[in-house]
């Protein structure tokens, strides 16, 4: 990567460590939607307890009144509940249905002749679903119409003047309903900015990461092929004259490219199909013999399945120094029920025997017993040397 791209990279990097995004934080109108629900539950509370003792003080005909506003509170708090699950509680439509239903209730202690109020804390609900479905300007304005309507009644139902001055309490609440509605909102704005801004900068570094590999990746197929192919080709340019080695000069590049394509094919990390051609070019290049492998699937390198590759080695080894065979077979299978190695050759072969009180027994058949696995060793004279090697897996 270019150092104008790996200074990119870092600046993106640290501007995005220092995004203070908090993934755990719920919606805010969630957290609103609660509080006005909250609300208008205690603002009704209150009035049912103001009509049920004011009762007992106002004529049986007011009664009526006192119950009908009961009702039309329940009512309204049904209808809050309703909106919430309908989800129109945040409309200006309902806003104002509702502010109508308050000032009525507002109204219910006059005309009933109780001599006071009847409507509880809830008008004080009313704003804050007006502060839900709308803003602080509006919040305001209704809190100051809420004031009026109470003035207005102080004066009809002959009330201490200086009780007007109570009525500021909506104002109040309305500022302070408002503001912190409006404040709550801006900032999950500005939240839900932060966050696209986040996910889209983690898109474009994961894009710049991507592409730092692959350009990587090109670098390294670049450099293995100057190191190992471009060099083989001068080696084989050199040796025209000896067929022999022009020979074994190609099988050692064709091996290696193989090598390369099936490491980068691989999902695995230490590879076992990798680690068992490793072991196939050493005893190529050291006896200078061709080993013919077939390799069935792959799986990820084990202590247990090192030591199987081991005793393999050691069978490619034997097999090159005592068959006489210029060929040798290697095959390899990743199965469910576990891993299968056979190294065959066509070579003289010996007395079977022997095997238990040869050095095969330690190198070959003692390696993978210690494993937990078996080895099967089947020869003769002049029939060749089989030997079947096997790993179960769990």
């Amino acid at each position: 990567m270019a150092p104008a791209d790996m200074n990119g990279s870092l600046s993106l990097t640290v501007w995005l460590m220092t995004v203070d995004v908090g993934t755990d934080v719920p919606p805010v109108n969630e957290t609103l939607t609660r509080v006005v629900v909250l609300m208008r539950l205690l603002g009704w509370a209150w009035l049912i307890a103001l009509v049920v003792t004011t009762m007992v003080d106002v004529k049986e005909a007011n009664k009526a009144v006192l119950a009908g506003a009961a009702v039309i509170a329940t009512a309204g708090a049904a209808i809050t509940l309703l909106a919430v699950k309908r989800g129109f509680l945040g409309e200006p439509w309902y806003a104002v249905f509702d502010g109508a239903i308050s000032m009525l209730l507002v109204s219910a202690g006059w005309l009933a002749d109780a001599g006071d109020f009847v409507a509880g804390g809830y008008p004080m609900s009313w704003l804050f679903i007006a502060a839900y479905a709308t803003n602080l300007r509006w919040t305001v304005f209704a809190s100051l119409l809420a004031t009026g309507v109470f003035a207005i009644l102080h004066v009809v139902m002959d009330l201490d003047p200086v009780r007007i001055v109570g009525s500021i309490q909506f104002v109040v609440i309305a500022l302070v309903a408002g503001w912190a509605f409006d404040s709550l909102r801006q900032r999950e704005e500005l939240r839900l900015v932060a966050e696209t801004e986040r996910a889209e900068a983690e898109k474009l570094l994961a894009e710049e990461r991507e592409t730092a590999t692959r350009l990587q990746e090109r670098s390294e197929i670049a450099r293995q092929l100057h190191d190992s192919v471009l060099q083989t080709l001068k080696l084989i340019s050199s040796s025209a004259g000896d067929s022999g080695e022009v020979r074994y000069l190609a099988r050692v590049q064709e091996r290696d490219l193989r090598r390369t394509i099936n490491e980068y094919q691989s999902p695995h990390r230490d590879s076992f199909r990798a680690r068992l051609l490793d072991a196939r070019a050493s005893v190529e290049d050291r006896y200078r013999v061709e080993i013919e492998q077939v390799i069935r699937e792959d799986t990820e390198m084990t202590p247990e399945l090192r030591a199987l590759i081991e005793a393999a080695a050691e069978a490619m080894a034997n097999a090159a120094r005592h068959s006489g065979s210029s060929t040798i077979d290697l095959y390899a299978e990743v199965r469910p029920d576990g891993v299968q190695i056979n190294v065959r050759d066509r070579g003289r072969g010996f007395d079977s025997g022997t095997i238990g009180s040869g050095g095969m027994a330690h190198s070959i058949i003692g390696r993978v017993t210690e494993a937990g696995g078996t080895a099967d060793i089947k020869t003769g004279p002049n029939r060749g040397t089989d030997v079947s090697l096997f790993l179960p897996m769990s």
